[in-house]
């Protein structure tokens, strides 16, 4: 499709529906391509270079090329690429639950002691999110499992995500490389992450979880919360030997400083979540006591319904952190090292990602510069740039060497062509004078290397808003007899009819779900189109003073 049709596709007749263009089958992706823009290495000499070139080959980095230098002969007709912005590598994030990206963010109005609270003796999170997610994502019932899936990593992809944690290995869109990269089954290096929500709850489990970590990294929720109970699972992890460098704490709100000292002596890792744990909790891990005992601290989002979208929004949770309550002990350079480098070290990927190296794998993002250049600005940053840019200044995503997001003009441009793209459209809450202002997004939805089925993002979309609103027409058509057959009589009721109709499945999901329990939205992609995030967001009563200022960032 050439530039005329695009442009066509861009112009008012776009916005009246949800349009998205035919998904071809083909990946598009150059073999090389060279793109330019101010690159920030986040290696150890922290070199930024302004206006360099940027060689990508076959999925990796080939060459940086500063300004001045020559290309090599070999690199003459390679397609050079202005992109106009900031290259940084690509962020990694090791806490997500890219399944549960499409709930919106809980109405949480108590505080809890720990996630044993709020997971096993809350009815209003069972009908929130437990409940709802079986009917959903479960073969038997709705079979939205690989729906759910793609749209979790591209929720993530649009935030400048290219390495995610939290993927089920048994689900097809986890088990095939395809948009982001999962971190259980990458093969970027030889030891895989196994990860975990809990710990061993009988001898055998433990067994199998000193496995894991003997044959990988272990990624394992410790001390999430405050109450005494967390600190002593720190013991439990130190009494079975799982205390060392291929161990990775997630959030870590109960552990003491002298926990995070000894986990810091034995190089373990932290993943540090503070907006979740504020929303949850009240309360962060004590990130000041994990500095000082120089514990290697990376930054992670958690998950859609009771965080940030991404790991970009979550960049801005751990800065007001910083700023306000910690007062500044974090330099701009080592938030960012956070998203980029120390997960990268967490996973024992030093030489591969987390940086802009010739030989590293090329995953890698372009920034909006908003304010990195020097030139326009005395005082600006490329580490606060990337802090204060929203998912609006993402301009490409890079993964393995192919550009699978990005502004809908710049991706075509740099893949050469728009077969296999999809314009992304916008919820009806942003279109307007608002949406004039925004570049157009497209995505690479689909990945015709792998046994995933084709599958657009409109039709993603479509499927799971349909499924969210839990209808019993929908319903008698989805499920078989023989499942509502056992639902009902788990319930006490009688058989339905066969075929079941639609009181037969309103009395299934009621009796055996209590669902549907309240009106459930499909969560946007992006922040800036969530009407509802923010709101809910501010009417949180955990939340320090200081982190109303949040939407702050989001401003024009």
């Amino acid at each position: 499709m050439g530039e005329t049709a695009l442009n066509f596709l861009l112009s008012a007749s776009f916005y009246v529906s949800f349009a998205a263009l035919a998904i071809i089958s083909s990946s598009a992706a150059r073999a090389d391509i060279i793109i330019q823009g101010r690159v920030v290495t986040m290696n150890d000499a922290g070199d930024v270079f302004p206006d360099a070139r940027v060689w990508l080959r076959d999925g990796k980095i080939v060459a940086i090329l500063k300004r001045g230098e020559l290309l090599p002969r070999e690199a003459k007709n390679i397609p050079v690429i202005n992109t106009n912005g900031v290259i940084y590598p690509g962020m990694i994030d090791l806490h997500n639950h890219p399944e549960y990206a499409h709930y919106p963010l809980l109405p949480i109005a108590r505080k809890y002691k720990d996630r044993y609270e709020w997971r096993w003796y809350d009815d209003d999170y069972n009908k929130r999110i437990t409940y709802p997610q079986q009917v959903l994502a479960n073969a038997n019932y709705y079979d939205l499992g690989l729906e759910i899936g793609r749209y979790g990593e591209y929720k993530a992809l649009v935030g400048g995500t290219t390495s995610l944690q939290g993927g089920r290995v048994g689900q097809p869109y986890a088990k095939s490389e395809c948009l982001v990269r999962n971190i259980e089954t990458s093969p970027v290096a030889s030891r895989l992450a196994n990860s975990r929500v809990d710990l061993g709850r009988d001898a055998d489990e433990w067994k199998k979880i000193q496995d894991e970590y003997a044959k990988g990294i272990l990624v394992v929720h410790l001390a999430e919360g405050p109450s005494a109970r967390m600190a002593d699972e720190f013991r439990y992890i130190k009494q079975s030997g799982l205390l060392g460098p291929n161990l990775i704490a997630i959030h870590g709100v109960g552990l003491t400083e002298p926990q995070l000292k000894e986990m810091a002596g034995a190089k373990s890792k932290l993943v540090w979540s503070p907006l979740s744990n504020f929303i949850l909790y009240g309360k962060t891990a004590n990130i000041d006591a994990a500095r000082r005992s120089g514990i290697s601290i990376s930054i992670a989002p958690d998950w859609a319904p009771s965080g940030s979208k991404s790991i970009l929004g979550e960049l801005k949770a751990a800065d007001l952190v910083n700023k306000n309550e910690l007062k500044m002990p974090f330099t701009d350079r080592e938030l960012v090292e956070m998203v980029t480098r120390r997960p990268a070290e967490a996973m024992n990927w030093t030489d591969k990602l987390g940086q802009i190296q010739p030989g590293f794998l090329a995953d890698l993002i372009v920034v909006d510069s908003r304010n990195a250049d020097p030139a326009v600005d005395p005082t600006g940053s490329p580490y606060r740039n990337l802090i204060d840019a929203t998912e609006d200044n993402i301009a490409l995503v890079f993964v393995r060497g192919e550009a699978l997001y990005g502004d809908a003009i710049l991706l075509q441009t740099v893949r050469g062509g728009f077969t296999g793209l999809e314009l992304l459209a916008r919820p009806d809450s942003a279109r307007g004078a608002a949406l004039k202002k925004r570049r157009e997004k497209a995505i690479a939805p689909n990945c015709p290397d792998t046994a995933l089925p084709i599958m657009s993002v409109r039709d993603t979309v479509a499927r799971l808003q349909e499924g969210m609103k839990f209808d019993a027409d929908y319903t008698a058509r989805r499920v078989s007899i023989e499942q509502i057959s056992r639902d009902l009589l788990l319930c006490g009721e009688t058989k339905p009819s066969d075929p079941p109709t639609a009181d037969d499945a309103r009395q299934m999901l009621a009796c055996r779900f209590g669902l549907p329990f309240e009106e459930t939205k499909l969560s946007p992609l992006l922040t800036i189109d969530d009407a509802d995030f923010f709101p809910r967001l501010m009417a949180n009563p955990n939340l320090p003073a200081y982190m109303k200022a949040l939407p702050d960032y989001y401003k024009p």
